[in-house]
């Protein structure tokens, strides 16, 4: 059989989370030959050795580690939002992975696994270039990509790719045109460029292999609501048993701060320091909310104004 090749890319700041995300990946699938490529964007030697140790507790597993560098000096960006370049790390997976991976499965570094993913890696992508799980964004972050309102717009958090296609299409050089096109400004960044690319080369996944913070702060109809969705989302049914039930969890910037933050309202973020306990960067201590205020601000909206 044939290993599983995940992939992640972090700089330091997210080499804690990296971790936890990791070890809760290996431990669900402690019995499966996985290959761990970590982009690396600037994280310190001591958080790789940290990082290293994790894999002794699980023999077959390795990890390979990939300079960003190289590849992110072809960004040209203005980004409007303050997010970690790693975040476009995704971009140049077919350049980065050896020319014989033709399948991958990139994941967030603030997603914690809950649960073996065999299925999901051997999920049958019909044709498509990627699978990804759909997510909720308004009508104009649609067109401003040139998706119509009506199309489905997807959480690039978690990408299975089909490598092949990938580069037979030279996605790379697609993903860095559309960046030009846009002068550098792309609303939610790399997902705004991949989203651009693939709203119609795309098989959609249940949500319980990418169950964001949103689900679980806010009900089916008010999501539906706030961001007019007028493409088909998933039902109460599904959402209800994918939150019951989370193979991946993630946990997004949706409403309330993330789980090593001390403000974090999460109902699950327990798991993210269960997983953090079990790795060598244990004894670490939820921070202090650091966002920036309009941030907080349009949090506190979300929350509290009727819409």
């Amino acid at each position: 059989m044939q290993p599983m090749h995940i992939v992640y890319s972090s700089d330091d700041n997210y080499a804690q989370h990296m971790g936890a995300s990791i070890y809760s990946l290996l431990s669900h699938n402690a019995e499966s030959e996985i290959v761990i490529y970590v982009i690396d964007n600037g994280i310190s030697t001591v958080s790789k050795e940290k990082l290293q140790q994790i894999f002794r507790q699980f023999p077959l597993s390795q990890l390979q580690w990939i300079d960003f560098s190289k590849w992110s000096e072809k960004l040209t960006l203005d980004m409007q939002w303050p997010i970690s370049l790693s975040s476009y790390g995704r971009l140049f997976i077919g350049s980065m992975l050896p020319d014989d991976v033709s399948r991958c499965l990139y994941l967030d570094c603030d997603m914690i696994i809950c649960d073996c993913i065999d299925e999901l890696w051997n999920w049958d992508m019909h044709g498509c270039t990627i699978a990804a799980v759909q997510d909720t964004v308004s009508r104009e972050t649609k067109e401003s990509i040139g998706a119509h309102c009506r199309e489905k717009y997807f959480n690039a958090g978690l990408l299975l790719i089909d490598l092949d296609k990938w580069r037979s299409t030279d996605v790379e050089q697609a993903c860095l045109d559309f960046i030009a096109q846009h002068q550098g400004r792309i609303t939610h960044h790399d997902q705004g460029v991949l989203n651009g690319l693939f709203h119609q080369d795309v098989s959609i996944l249940p949500l319980r292999y990418n169950v964001m913070t949103i689900h679980y702060i806010m009900s089916l109809a008010r999501i539906l609501k706030y961001f007019r969705e007028e493409s088909p989302f998933y039902s109460e049914e599904e959402i209800t048993q994918a939150k019951a039930h989370p193979v991946v969890l993630h946990y997004t910037p949706s409403f309330t701060s993330r789980p090593w933050v001390r403000t974090c309202r999460h109902p699950l973020k327990k798991l993210y320091w269960d997983a953090v306990e079990k790795t060598p960067l244990a004894g670490a201590q939820p921070t202090k909310d650091t966002s920036k205020w309009y941030v907080r601000l349009i949090d506190w909206r979300y929350r509290n104004l009727p819409f």
